[in-house]
């Protein structure tokens, strides 16, 4: 288990916000990150007629002070604060909360990992004939993508892991006929289905969660199944037998047994397409079985508080976690979540510093026009030239990722924005990224 993160005092209670991200990576080699933990946080933005991001944050902020932004220019010589307004305060991220969890989770696991779900026979129950004599122990992974091919098609981006696979690798195996049922361990998570503090409304945004999910928990009419262990058993049952593999018995949630072996199983995509997935829908179910699995495979429990608490970590050590920085959950949903400026273009600079990693986290956050940023951005000379992940939900507007100049310079950014004006916000945001994609901020000064 890793040390506990120091204490902290809570930040003040605002309201949280969802948004969205991706390609086009900025020449790594020009940056030279001195002391990734160093961040130029200065209080105000300044305003300056050779500046024109500041003064368009400056302008925003007047009118909307409870912001954090951060603006850094990544010269060879080392970061150049371009824009600046509060970098150290701690707000809600609204969903660029997701930045952190796709850190954390290649940072604990790497971009290569892939989640492998199994069935086993029990200890002495696989006989002559390819029968098993008992039941089948189906042992969930913490796999988000797990789903029918039907359902990986239509909301998957075809990216999902195959259920049918498993079942006809249990056939490739000899398997022939199952007596004793399927039995579903979902043990890698703990009991917790939805995100810490969390409204009762948003198991509409998430839903349940499960060491073991198939079709996201999802009811082929849509709902949340109610118990997602028997859900993803029946689904393999349904597979098993179209595979030709006879299966009698009932369909239950329990512990694996010890001592089996294993007669088939799948792998995931790698990580690394996964936060595709995830980044570019901006997919809380991904988002929150990823934490668990950052819990899970990082710390030995599967439970959100344990990822959130790893994530946090991860930054506390390479200095990157702000004082008030308070990580609830993996989505963003929680209003209780608290990231600030500085931290978002900390773990960004992190990224571009670190690029066997990295280069998979930028490369996840959606383009202009792709993904949630599908509207905004779209301009010609800046869509290709932008990474970024969007945020927003009740009062909060949030934008964080990187741009390159049309010269060439590349820039890392963060705007946490809690207003009711959600429009003015994210104008404001476009603004600042298109002129830095313009190359309006590449001779700017750093501001006081």
């Amino acid at each position: 288990m890793p040390a506990p993160a120091p204490a902290r005092a809570p930040g003040p209670t605002l309201a949280c916000g969802i948004v969205n991200p991706r390609r086009c990576s900025p020449p790594k080699a020009l940056i030279a990150i001195a002391g990734v933990a160093a961040l130029a946080c200065t209080g105000g933005a300044a305003m300056a007629q050779s500046n024109p991001v500041a003064t368009t944050i400056d302008a925003f902020v007047a009118k909307h002070p409870t912001s954090s932004v951060l603006v850094q220019r990544l010269d060879a010589a080392g970061p150049v604060t371009v824009a600046s307004w509060q970098p150290d305060t701690s707000l809600a991220p609204a969903s660029t909360m997701k930045i952190i969890t796709s850190a954390s989770s290649l940072l604990t696991v790497g971009p290569d990992f892939r989640f492998t779900t199994r069935l086993e026979a029990g200890a002495d129950t696989e006989g002559p004939g390819g029968i098993i004599h008992g039941p089948a122990y189906l042992i969930g992974a913490g796999d988000p993508m797990l789903a029918t091919r039907a359902y990986s098609r239509a909301n998957l981006d075809r990216l999902g892991t195959p259920i049918e696979a498993l079942a006809r690798n249990v056939r490739r195996h000899g398997v022939r006929s199952i007596t004793g049922g399927v039995v579903v361990d979902e043990t890698l998570f703990d009991r917790q289905r939805t995100g810490p503090l969390w409204k009762s409304s948003y198991r509409w945004e998430c839903p349940p969660l499960s060491g073991i999910a198939t079709n996201q928990n999802l009811a082929n009419n849509g709902s949340n199944v109610s118990s997602p262990a028997k859900a993803a058993g029946q689904r393999l049952v349904a597979a098993l037998r179209a595979a030709g593999v006879r299966v009698s018995g009932r369909v239950r949630a329990a512990r694996d047994a010890a001592g089996g072996t294993v007669v088939g199983q799948v792998r995931s995509r790698p990580l690394a397409r996964i936060l595709d997935f995830m980044n570019a829908h901006s997919d809380n179910f991904t988002a929150e079985t990823l934490t668990k699995d950052v819990g899970a495979y990082g710390a030995g429990t599967g439970a959100t508080r344990v990822g959130t608490a790893r994530a946090e970590n991860l930054l506390h050590e390479r200095g990157l976690l702000q004082v008030n920085d308070n990580f609830v959950d993996g989505s963003g949903l929680s209003h209780s979540n608290r990231v600030s400026a500085a931290t978002l273009v900390g773990v960004l600079r992190l990224a571009l510093a670190e690029p066997a990693w990295g280069d998979v986290l930028i490369d996840s956050l959606p383009q202009g026009g792709e993904g949630t940023l599908i509207r905004r951005l779209k301009g010609p000379k800046v869509r290709k030239r932008v990474h970024a992940k969007t945020g927003y939900i009740n009062g909060v507007a949030s934008l964080a990722g990187t741009v390159t100049s049309v010269s060439g310079t590349p820039y890392a950014f963060a705007f946490l924005m809690n207003t009711q004006d959600i429009s003015a916000a994210q104008k404001a945001m476009d603004t600042a990224v298109t002129l830095m994609a313009t190359g309006r901020a590449d001779t700017a000064v750093a501001v006081p």
